[in-house]
């Protein structure tokens, strides 16, 4: 029985009762990635739940002349990541590993999904889109006669509710698309390439808790940013009437970037809240707590490594959608009302797939990677894959 100050110890990948981590299947509510034990010794050298240094020399035994940590054994490599604590390029490269090794999930469902929620977020902004022109005619067309302006005013209040609808239910989508994507990184880990049904199968226990925690987290996190950013005006705003406009500006960006800052330690803090609970099967504050005690010490690796991919991930949506979003509005210059929203709509959805996809295999990556580095979870990854290879027809 762990503590809160506890980690707990790893659960399972095999195919033998294990002891379990919460209610046991990583995804299922039952077990772990696989379904046996990891529960095993922890290597010389190190306890679950404390650094390790790779390649030492357990104590007691000889050292080799070149020296303990120099032309250690290269980890194993039975997916698409060696198993030991990651670099920067093989946490990027696992995450395109992951989508070659199992595309019909990594591509296909996640797709689906997104452009099922993309059609019903269309469908839901066009019932409020006449509302929407009107408003806008109030402002765009007030002074003109031309009627052209009039079908760019509508064109364009169709664009703008369609873009609404698909933010409401993307949200709810997301949630369930990164689920999905953790599922099949989790598996690819080892070598096992789950079909789209065991993936959905292993997930689908703990949709509702995914969808909570987005809600919750872009929810509360939006209201309190909010909230400190316009406190943060008003006493910039207060401090330079009484002290001089100078200060108060000064005050003002100092507050800002402080708050910016926070935010962003907290996100990073709270990362890996939607892997373990797509994987680890506990309750939603247990897994925050979770997420909390598990990147202690690791804020500013998390923060770049997730920085920069983000940040690669979406120059690279911005260039693909552009050309959809460039021909829609050159449509809707030209008269077309239609076109322009499909060809919108066709440019989100595939830089949100993109965005999506990248991202959400990374953390879950750095997720495997953090479990490596501070409970030895290596070790039951290496007999998880050896047990899946022995499962096999054909090997012994």
């Amino acid at each position: 029985m762990t503590t809160p100050d506890q980690p707990p110890q790893p659960s399972g990948w095999g195919e033998a009762p294990q002891p379990r981590y919460g209610q046991g299947q990583y995804g299922q509510g039952q077990g772990g990635y696989g379904e046996g034990g990891y529960g095993q010794p922890a290597p010389p050298g190190g306890q679950y739940g404390q650094p390790q240094r790779y390649g030492q020399v357990p104590p007691g035994q000889p050292t080799p002349p070149y020296g303990p940590d120099r032309f250690a054994p290269p980890a194993a490599k039975p997916g698409i990541v060696p198993l030991r604590p990651l670099s920067l390029g093989e946490v990027y490269d696992g995450a395109f590993g992951a989508i070659r090794h199992n595309p019909g999930v990594m591509l296909g469902a996640a797709t689906l999904v997104l452009l099922l929620a993309t059609v019903l977020g269309v469908l839901v902004g066009q019932l409020w889109a006449p509302a929407l022109s009107v408003a806008l005619g109030d402002v765009f067309t007030e002074g003109f006669d031309d009627p052209g302006m009039d079908q760019f005013n509508t064109t364009y209040a169709q664009i703008v509710a369609a873009s609404a609808g698909m933010g409401v239910t993307t949200l709810f989508a997301t949630p369930v698309i990164e689920g999905i994507l953790t599922v099949s990184v989790s598996q690819s880990v080892i070598g096992r390439k789950l079909s789209v049904s065991e993936t959905w199968g292993r997930l689908r226990p703990r949709v509702w808790v995914l969808i909570g925690w987005a809600l919750l987290r872009g929810v509360v996190g939006g209201i309190l940013l909010s909230v400190y950013l316009v406190l943060a005006v008003l006493l910039a705003v207060a401090l330079g009437s009484a002290a001089g406009e100078g200060l108060g500006i000064l005050l003002g960006f100092v507050l800002v970037v402080a708050g910016l800052l926070l935010f962003a330690w907290v996100s990073v803090r709270l990362l890996l809240v939607a892997p373990a609970l797509a994987l680890e099967g506990q309750r939603l504050w247990a897994t925050v707590a979770r997420s909390w005690r598990l990147t202690a010490g690791s804020f500013w690796r998390l923060f770049g490594i997730y920085l920069l991919a983000a940040v690669i991930v979406y120059i690279a949506s911005s260039i693909v959608s552009y050309p959809f979003s460039a021909i829609g509005g050159v449509v809707a210059v030209g008269g077309g009302s239609l076109g322009p929203v499909l060809l919108t709509t066709l440019g989100t959805v595939v830089a949100t797939a993109m965005i999506t996809i990248f991202l959400s295999a990374v953390v879950a990556l750095l997720y495997v990677d953090l479990r490596m580095r501070r409970e030895g979870l290596d070790v039951a990854l290496a007999a998880a894959a050896a047990e899946a290879d022995r499962s096999q027809p054909g090997t012994r």
